[in-house]
């Protein structure tokens, strides 16, 4: 069964980045099969990542509540759901990406959305990994898109409105069914001297701090020129990603 590592933070924290970064540390390192799931709805996780994603979980869902009513003979609706769901699946060397997409429409999507979580659930047992980069609100993992988290890491940075976005996301996973196990606060380019009022904020929260990304001209140089983060070299963010997973227990993906 993989391990689950969830990212989430208000829009603009670098969230996205991080993830394409742990994703990229993982692969470094042999922890493979990863499955990436891109949960926000900007959908940015493949581009990090050089995917060129050509259909997301909303488009097919659109697409099945349409075509569900005219069914090739001898196929259930079961087996028409679940091949259209591998169709979505971007497979690389090393990891998979889905990427969620849209929300739903006006439709019924009940019977929809229990295939589309067996169907995630089944996937869990094919990777060692599952990387998910959320949206501030964690609506796949509260309708439990996603099995239960192992570890969750909520991005901040110097905007004051991300600590409250992290305050509100602490409340969120309280209310949650699935279970979150660790919950961890990062920075990112903190500098100067908000960098000591902001952690001192974030002490506050139910979450253990991890440390703070520096700013990292190798990283925003890569993103510019929209090369994938996997394989970039000499990054100082990378590095401290990686430092971050050997520290939540992730570095022989089996503690």
């Amino acid at each position: 069964m993989a391990k689950t590592i969830a990212v989430a933070g208000k829009g603009g924290t670098g969230k996205t980045t991080v993830a394409a970064l742990i994703i990229s540390v993982l692969l470094e390192e042999g922890q493979t099969p990863i499955l990436a799931v891109d949960a926000d709805p900007d959908s940015n996780l493949g581009f990090l990542l050089g995917v060129d994603v050509e259909k997301t979980l909303g488009d097919l869902r659109e697409d099945l509540l349409d075509e569900m009513k005219k069914l090739p003979a001898g196929m259930t609706k079961a087996d028409y759901i679940n091949a259209g769901l591998h169709q979505i699946i971007e497979e690389r060397n090393g990891f998979d990406l889905i990427t969620m997409g849209r929300g739903e429409g006006s439709g019924c999507y009940c019977y929809l959305n229990s295939l589309i979580r067996k169907f995630s659930e089944d996937l869990m047992h094919s990777y060692r990994w599952l990387v998910m980069d959320n949206e501030a609100g964690l609506e796949h993992i509260s309708r439990r898109t996603t099995n239960n988290v192992d570890y969750l890491i909520v991005v901040v940075n110097d905007n004051p409105i991300s600590i409250i976005t992290a305050k509100n996301i602490e409340k969120i996973t309280e209310e949650l069914k699935p279970s979150i196990k660790k919950k961890y606060v990062l920075t990112n380019m903190l500098d100067g001297a908000r960098k000591g009022k902001i952690i001192e904020r974030l002490l506050e929260l139910n979450m253990e701090y991890l440390g703070n990304i520096p700013r990292d001209r190798v990283l925003e140089n890569a993103i510019f020129e929209g090369k994938p983060l996997i394989g970039i070299k000499d990054s100082v963010a990378k590095n401290v990603v990686k430092s971050i997973i050997e520290r939540i227990g992730g570095g022989n993906g089996d503690s």
